[in-house]
């Protein structure tokens, strides 16, 4: 009978670099620092899972509507916060402290961006603006083209200005020849709006120097009660009036999102998301979010599908990406005109994006979402199949669960973190690292980075995160390693200490946790990993050991494994107020025999 031989130790398993989630292989593939599960312990740059800053509430609305959008910078000399609740709209100071109230608009999903000394709110029926003083409709404040110029009194002359969809005002510039009294526009049945004149720069009042007709257009100089007479030969006339045309201001104001883009600086504003028109991207004239000219639009593809988010990338290109496929754009001078176009090209036929505004640009790279899974974009200027990468592999048994199309995303660039949140659950990549994790009960409908800390609007509150535990509840952060075999699959094992490395703080601690192929549930070890060092900032003797040595220890926990193939960890922290940065695990085996 052949007789088992013991043999040398196994080498044991040690795990100093920490590399997050990998669901792309088996409990027994992971190499060492990867986890089968790990929530709310993310990777510090050196590799080491540290348990994630918890929230408070930062502002809280008393009621459970969503934060419908956020926006935080410097108007003036005021640093604020703008948000959107409940069909309000807060100014928060972080000066004074203070969260007021400055206006009204529709409930829902808002986009919010700083243009020309002005922030724009667009969400699908309003289109407003702030500019730190004033809160009011772009209706208000109106830019009126110019349609012709160059116009004799009976009417003609030259193109000039597109009409504006925001607004149904026009302005006409004719040359008076000293005869005529009757000066004809180019619209006819116009509005019943009272009209303007204005006459080398005079103002004429309807009915008082001029009537008109508004079923032909005609101004007529030699009637009303104190009439102006034929203007001057050479003279500079100029009539305003309105004709709305049914939905243009529509194709404005439906557009539930919004961007900047153009040559120099950002120079105009690019809007999608109507869901009337869900190919159309619209832009309004350089410099003027008043004016949107009614020819500034480029239909995308067919209507059947949907432009989901529109981004910059290196500065000279737009990235719009649709539902099943992508384009690029680009600004180009149209010297016959004076004016800016922006042509679209085809940049991939098979990878789009399905959420939308969900788009984020990681190190001047797109990433997407589209098919459970999210794209990292290569090349962005020219049409290549293979342009687009899938980078979620690691986590797509947990993507594939969920309905992406609800994503929120964030860049939190502080971290180097790309969030994907969903639920209560962000799943992210640190693209600083390459790794993947989550974190749990975080649920977000905008998110901020504030001086390197978050700021995320919830259900009736806004957040921040820079504490210990969760208003008061406890983060329970857990990782899972996969099963480990000490390279020898066919060896009965046993285990009896695992030593554990963890960073010094005030309060720091972390559970072990195992299971082996023949215990179904994991046991706890019954010592922990901890600090309690000397603070006075916060001080109950009973809490403490009176060490005051803050350089890091190997911490020996004992436990009793025996007879196993296969081991499995859990490391873990649940304790309020408490930190945990874990930075070596190690444990040993012996052979027993053969399987």
């Amino acid at each position: 009978m052949a007789m088992y031989k013991p043999s040398k130790p196994p080498d044991p398993i040690r795990i100093d670099v920490w590399k997050g989630i990998n669901e792309a292989v088996g409990q027994t593939g992971l190499k060492l620092g990867e986890a089968l599960r790990q929530v709310n312990y993310r990777i510090t740059k050196d590799f080491k899972p540290a348990k994630r800053e918890g929230h408070k509430t930062f502002i809280d609305y008393e009621n459970t509507k969503d934060v419908q959008g956020m926006w935080e910078g410097t108007i003036g000399s005021k640093h604020i916060l703008i948000s959107c609740n409940n069909g309000k709209v807060y100014e928060y100071d972080f000066d004074a402290e203070t969260n007021t109230e400055i206006g009204t608009l529709t409930d829902a999903k808002t986009s919010i961006l700083f243009f020309e000394s002005k922030l724009l709110f667009f969400n699908g029926t309003d289109f407003n603006y702030y500019d730190g003083t004033t809160y009011g409709t772009m209706e208000s404040i109106p830019y009126v083209p110019t349609v012709f110029i160059a116009t004799p009194p009976a009417g003609g002359g030259t193109a000039y200005e597109p009409i504006n969809l925001l607004t149904g005002k026009k302005k006409q510039e004719f040359q008076g020849d000293g005869v005529a009294t009757k000066y004809y526009i180019s619209e006819t049945s116009i509005d019943s709006a009272l009209t303007s004149v204005v006459i080398d720069g005079a103002t004429k009042t309807e009915l008082t120097h001029y009537t008109v007709n508004r079923t032909t257009g005609e101004f007529d100089f030699a009637a009303g009660t104190s009439p102006f007479g034929a203007p001057s030969n050479g003279a500079m006339v100029i009539p305003e009036w309105t004709k709305v045309t049914a939905g243009h201001a529509d194709l404005v104001k439906k557009n539930k999102y919004a961007t900047t883009f153009g040559p120099g600086n950002d120079t105009s504003i690019f809007l999608w998301g109507n869901p009337d028109q869900k190919n159309r991207r619209s832009w309004c004239a350089s410099l003027n979010a008043a004016y949107f000219p009614v020819t500034y639009f480029t239909n995308i593809g067919t209507n059947n599908s949907a432009i989901t988010d529109i981004k910059t990338n290196n500065a000279n290109y737009q990235i719009i990406f649709k539902e099943d496929r992508t384009h690029y754009s680009y600004a180009e001078y149209v010297s016959a005109n004076g004016t800016w176009d922006y042509p679209v090209k085809d940049l991939n036929e098979k990878v789009g994006n399905e959420v939308f505004n969900g788009c984020q640009i990681v190190n001047n790279n797109p990433v997407s979402i589209q098919n459970s899974a999210w794209w990292l974009w290569s090349t962005t200027s020219v049409e290549d199949e293979r342009n687009a990468d899938v980078i979620s592999d690691r986590i797509r048994i947990s993507l594939s669960a969920i309905d992406l199309s609800t994503a929120i995303t964030f860049d939190y660039q502080s971290e180097k973190e790309y969030w994907c949140n969903v639920g209560s659950t962000v799943y992210i990549w640190n693209y600083g690292n390459d790794t993947m994790y989550t974190f749990d009960n975080v649920i977000g409908t905008c998110f901020l980075d504030i001086d390197g800390t978050v700021y995320y609007g919830s259900q009736g509150t806004i957040e921040r995160m820079e504490w210990l535990d969760d208003n008061g509840v406890i983060i329970t952060a857990q990782i899972d390693t996969g099963f480990h075999s000490f390279g020898g699959l066919n060896l009965i094992k046993t285990s009896d200490v695992v030593y554990v490395g963890l960073l010094p703080d005030t309060r720091a601690s972390v559970t072990v946790y195992f299971k082996t192929n023949k215990i179904n549930e994991f046991k706890q070890i019954r010592k922990k990993a901890e600090y309690n060092l000397l603070d006075f900032d916060d001080i109950d003797f009973d809490d403490y050991t009176f060490s005051t040595n803050p350089n890091p220890q190997p911490f020996p926990l004992e436990f009793s494994s025996n007879d196993y193939s296969y081991i499995q960890f859990r490391l873990e922290n649940a304790q309020i107020d408490e930190s945990s940065t874990i930075l070596d695990f190690l444990v040993s085996a012996e052979i027993q025999g053969e399987v």
